[in-house]
């Protein structure tokens, strides 16, 4: 989920509208692909080839967030959408400059006398690439125009609507919703198992759970889900090997597509029961239990 706390404000915030503090205020860090970009300016962009890997990330990134947003659970809140709306016009705002910073670069190269700007065509005339350049000016005050217009309504209106997704505050409330819900879906008994005293747990910042897990039961076998490793696991009692000192090893188990520590009980509910399911359709020869692969939940 994102992390709704304000960043502190940057000399590059100064002046900015109301509704990009939405932005700020939902994308607190940047991540791992922001933090490689943001590496590229400090280190400097001085040829064509600098601008051209930037516009490639560009390229490349816009459509990643079309995919992304494509998924059924992309977003979980009108507040998540109030974030990414907020950060899909400061783009449009970005490449407003873009197109006007284009054609000034254009104008330089005709100024160290590297290529000649025909005057604009006149009438009857097809247009040129005076034309052209002017045209780039134009739409990039159109964007600018468009985005003053709907950006304030579109983001303030979506993070002022009612929210009403019953987000975990941290790993053990997620287990614990997880099996509630699995205990009204899933067609065999449900058990949470609990590691610890009720109030004791502090949620880790090492990627593992709680320590508590849930146990499903179905006609053919049993099944764990866990937290660990970063990542949400199920394993299979059949796949178990007892070490004899009371633990227990897995040859193989599934995880989870969605990661995330406080991710949406029924988007893990989904996951969990989507896998069983596939499982126990396999053939009844089949030994390989569940693959240690990535699958649904998306």
């Amino acid at each position: 989920m994102f992390i709704n706390e304000a960043p502190e404000a940057d000399a590059a915030d100064a002046g900015a509208p109301e509704w990009h503090e939405v932005y700020r205020r939902g994308v607190r860090e940047p991540n791992d692909l922001v933090g490689e970009v943001r590496t590229a300016v400090e280190h400097g962009m001085h040829d064509p080839v600098d601008s051209l890997e930037m516009v490639s990330a560009a390229e490349e990134t816009t459509r990643a967030v079309v995919t992304a947003l494509s998924s059924p659970w992309s977003l979980y809140t009108p507040q998540d959408a109030a974030t990414v709306a907020a950060g899909l016009f400061i783009q449009l705002e970005h490449q407003a400059e873009a197109l006007q910073e284009l054609g000034r670069t254009v104008g330089r190269i005709a100024e160290r006398g590297e290529t000649v700007l025909p005057a604009p065509a006149g009438p009857g005339q097809s247009e040129n690439l005076a034309d052209a350049l002017a045209a780039l000016q134009s739409v990039s005050e159109q964007v600018r125009a468009l985005v003053a217009q709907h950006a304030p309504v579109t983001v303030r209106g979506l993070d002022a609507a009612p929210a009403s997704a019953p987000i975990p505050a941290d790993v053990h409330e997620t287990v614990v919703a997880v099996a509630e819900l699995l205990a009204e879906q899933h067609t065999g008994t449900v058990t949470l198992n609990r590691r610890h005293e009720e109030g004791a747990f502090e949620d880790p910042e090492d990627g593992f759970g709680c320590g508590c897990d849930i146990t499903l039961h179905t006609a053919e076998d049993e099944y764990t889900f866990y937290r660990g490793d970063c990542a949400w696991s199920i394993v299979k009692d059949s796949d178990g090997r007892d070490l004899g000192d009371g633990s227990t090893v897995y040859n193989a188990h599934e995880t989870l597509s969605v990661s995330l520590r406080t991710a949406h009980p029924q988007q893990l509910a989904d996951s969990i029961l989507r896998i069983i399911a596939n499982d126990q359709q396999k053939p009844a020869d089949f030994t390989g239990g569940l693959r240690g692969v990535p699958t649904g939940g998306s």
